[in-house]
């Protein structure tokens, strides 16, 4: 604050000096108006005097003309000394002027480039001061950022010491299982050689069996033959008793061979669990006809055929789903039914006809929070609810519209939720976890740390392996054999939604810097960016999905608008205008390409269509 305490001094000296000119520059014009009024008194006398002169011409020799005279001379001598003395005073006041108008030009040079430094100090001083305000925006930011990462180191911490107290929990157990599953192996092995030894030996008795069978019956035909009784015995009767017998034996074999392994299988209970997909699979080769139970594990998603996906141009319908709000939409696999969740705690199932026109087709009843994800099985015989009152949950929605299972074990809301088989589900959580559930047994049987808020999770192949997006502006890939993160992809903003195309391979991610990204999963690659100048995203949560065919990647958009884009070019290719009363939450396009539903915070969905 100095140097401004000393610029503000020098103002006011100059201020003071400007004063003083004021009353000489004041003295000065008095002087040049007194003057001018002499000059002109000057004049006046000199025509006085000429007139005078002219008129006492005739009048030299008189006396008291002359004395009159003398007196007009003596005060013309007066005025002119005056005139004089006037104008040396004027000389040297002109001199005095030069000067201070010398005096006044440096001064105002010197004022000039004062007033320079200062509109300098001025701008250097607004830097800085943008400098600060950024440095102190930055210093708030990273305190957040370190706080957040204290908290998620923490939990970390936490999560790692209970690891840790549970591993040296179960490492003794898990050590005594490990001796009882060799011992059982060997076991298994040395009855399997015990079993194969035994029907190796039950074959060759019967192959004695079948040989003399048939020296019996060859010896027969010669006695016949020999005693002239010949009875025509076909090839064909003696092949059919003969497989007739073999098949009979062979029966008998794997009659004993099943009594074998179900005594077996008594003893090696914990081993039959690895086996149980594989005769299931046996039984669907051999028996293609007999529809399997929808708990067999298999793919996570059959593909819906689609020849070529629509852009929707037209709305189709609309209608208001509930009194509250829409937080999540999902079509069935089929494409029939449309689910809708809502901040009502109800889910609703609508069957959307040919033409697009929507019938209510039940409520499922039972959350105990908002509903803020959904999705179906591959079977379309399931659906999976996760919500805000930290659990999920399981519903049969066919006739008998019941509520199978509740997943408890979250701290936070859920997110979303999906199924990776027929006979396990992933779900994805605020407490920063995303947790592996085991449907038949009802527990959870994987836990993966990811450290930060799961908006949204994929699941990419029949492996199991999961895709999450997350709020610390990353997307993990992770491997559910050894529960570690294989990949991280790092961006500028919180991930709010993925979409996956197993065709393509390709990902489509939301985030929340009104931006969406295209990446390939085969190489981790950004293929586009999809933005518009009118595209605004919502929530952290905000959905955004690619069509079945993988053209198309579709978004809702703060002001009720939808966005649908060209993912060979990455551009806009319509823009469906604020139609909506409020903001996009949630878009899902029909399996077979035909329409988009779009939902909106206040209650309402709209079917759209080419």
């Amino acid at each position: 604050m100095d140097w401004k305490i000393d610029i503000f001094r020098q103002l006011k000296v100059h201020k003071d000096q400007w004063n003083a000119y004021d009353e000489i520059i004041e003295h000065y014009n008095g002087l040049l108006d007194h003057q001018t009024s002499l000059q002109f008194q000057c004049n006046k006398l000199e025509k006085d005097v000429n007139h005078l002169r002219l008129a006492n011409a005739g009048l030299e020799r008189a006396s008291e003309a002359s004395q009159e005279l003398a007196n007009v001379n003596n005060k013309l001598s007066v005025a002119t000394e005056e005139v004089v003395m006037h104008l040396r005073e004027k000389g040297e006041l002109a001199g005095e002027v030069l000067r201070l108008n010398r005096a006044l030009s440096e001064l105002s040079d010197k004022l000039t480039k004062e007033e320079s430094k200062v509109h300098q100090y001025k701008n250097e001083n607004e830097q800085l001061l943008a400098k600060i305000e950024k440095t102190e925006f930055d210093l708030n930011e990273y305190i957040n950022i370190n706080q957040i990462l204290r908290e998620e180191f923490v939990a970390v911490q936490t999560k790692l010491d209970q690891l840790r107290i549970e591993y040296s929990r179960l490492k003794p157990s898990y050590l005594e299982l490990e001796q009882q599953l060799d011992t059982e192996r060997r076991i298994n092995k040395q009855r399997e050689e015990e079993l194969l030894e035994s029907k190796r030996i039950q074959l060759e008795m019967l192959n004695a069996e079948v040989e003399r069978y048939n020296k019996r019956t060859q010896s027969r035909k010669e006695s016949e033959v020999i005693e002239g009784d010949f009875v025509p015995v076909s090839s064909g009767a003696r092949t059919s008793e003969s497989s007739i017998t073999g098949l009979t034996n062979s029966n008998n074999i794997l009659q004993n061979s099943s009594d074998d392994a179900a005594n077996r299988r008594s003893t090696t209970n914990g081993l039959a669990i690895g086996s149980g997909n594989l005769f299931s699979n046996i039984k669907r080769i051999f028996n293609p006809g007999v529809a399997t139970n929808v708990t067999t594990d298999r793919l996570f998603r059959t593909s819906t055929f689609c020849v070529a996906a629509s852009i929707p141009t037209r709305e189709v319908h609309h209608w208001d789903c509930t009194d509250l709000e829409v937080y999540a939409i999902q079509f069935q696999p089929s494409g029939s039914i449309l689910a809708t969740g809502c901040s009502d705690k109800m889910v609703c199932l609508w069957e959307i006809s040919s033409s697009g026109q929507p019938y209510k087709n039940g409520t499922l009843y039972g959350s105990h929070g908002a509903i803020n994800a959904l999705d179906f099985d591959s079977e379309g015989a399931r659906l999976l609810v996760g919500c805000s009152g930290d659990k999920a949950y399981l519903w049969s929605y066919g006739d008998n519209r019941q509520l199978k299972d509740t997943y408890t074990g979250h701290n936070g809301l859920i997110y979303t939720c999906k199924f990776i088989s027929g006979t396990k589900l992933a779900t994805g959580s605020a407490d920063r976890l995303i947790k592996i559930w085991d449907i038949q047994n009802r527990q959870c049987i994987q836990t993966l740390f990811a450290g930060s808020k799961c908006h949204d999770l994929v699941i990419t192949d029949a492996a199991g392996t999961i895709v999450s997006g997350h709020f610390d502006k990353k997307i993990r890939i992770w491997d559910t054999l050894t529960n570690q993160c294989r990949v991280e992809l790092q961006y500028n903003a919180p991930i709010t939604s993925l979409s996956f195309n197993a065709e393509k391979n390709q990902l489509l991610a939301g985030l929340k810097d009104d931006t969406l990204k295209l990446i390939d999963l085969r190489q981790n690659n950004l293929l586009h960016t999809f933005s518009h100048d009118d595209f605004q995203v919502s929530t952290d949560t905000n959905k955004a999905i690619l069509s079945p065919d993988g053209c198309y990647a579709c978004a809702g958009s703060q002001d009720g608008s939808l966005f649908i884009w060209n993912t060979a070019n990455g551009s806009c290719e319509k823009v469906l205008a604020k139609k909506h009363a409020t903001m996009v939450t949630s878009v899902a396009w029909h399996p077979e390409g035909r329409y988009v539903a779009s939902s909106e915070k206040h209650r309402r969905v709209i079917l759209w269509s080419c």
